[in-house]
């Protein structure tokens, strides 16, 4: 029985609780679960956000609900004197980035995405990759990251979507609808897995996120789909 067939409706409160454990239960096998969701895929697709970034020598980064690290990784690989600033809700996240990443000069904060504890329009790019479905409150988050991005920077926010062929959305139901069980042979904990393939059946389509990005202050927003929708990138810009 999946705990989390009423993720729609439960409160940011628990939420927050129900995302945290997950996190901490699978922090040490974060970087197999991203492959296992994403037919190992999710690294090419990192790649493909900065296909949307040219930073000055001065331009500021967030890693927001930054995880293991990937995408601080890929920042200071391509700008290495840019400073980036990797930011996650979860303590035991942000310990596996630090194993991870000791050799890249980074900044890390510990904070929830509905409260940054940053000035207004600090950071000319805001990153995050799969991370929007994980927070409590969305609209929150949205908000904050409308307050700490600069008047010319970008937003950049990759997710998991909706495949637009009826054929291919269905084969991929199939694969998701398995990801569980193999959850539970290889890292021994199903409800994560329920928990995260839930959460990306009730997340806002390419359409719907872009009208909460508008909803918040942002009005140019553009959006690629990958692989027909599995994911899509939305460049947002104020």
């Amino acid at each position: 029985s999946n705990q989390f067939k009423n993720l729609r409706n439960i409160s940011p409160n628990i939420k927050s609780k129900v995302v945290n454990k997950v996190f901490s239960d699978i922090s040490g096998s974060y970087d197999l679960m991203n492959d296992l969701m994403s037919f190992g895929m999710h690294r090419v697709w990192k790649q493909q956000i900065f296909d949307f970034i040219s930073a000055k020598k001065n331009d500021l980064f967030m890693d927001l609900a930054g995880g293991s690290g990937d995408l601080s990784k890929l920042i200071k690989d391509k700008y290495p004197d840019n400073r980036c600033v990797l930011v996650d809700a979860n303590p035991e996240m942000i310990i596996q980035a630090k194993k991870k990443l000791k050799k890249y000069d980074l900044s890390y904060t510990c904070s929830v995405s509905e409260k940054l504890p940053f000035k207004e329009k600090e950071f000319d790019y805001i990153l995050l990759a799969f991370g929007l479905r994980n927070f409590s409150n969305i609209k929150k988050s949205l908000n904050e990251i409308y307050r700490t991005l600069n008047t010319n920077g970008k937003f950049i926010c990759l997710e998991f979507s909706q495949v637009n062929k009826k054929m291919l959305r269905k084969l991929v139901d199939i694969y998701f609808s398995v990801i569980p069980k193999l959850g539970r042979i290889i890292t021994r904990n199903e409800p994560a897995y329920e928990y995260l393939i839930e959460s990306i059946k009730i997340f806002p389509n390419q359409m719907e996120l872009t009208k909460l990005f508008n909803s918040v202050g942002f009005n140019n927003i553009e959006c690629f789909d990958i692989l027909d929708g599995i994911a899509s990138i939305h460049i947002v810009k104020k």
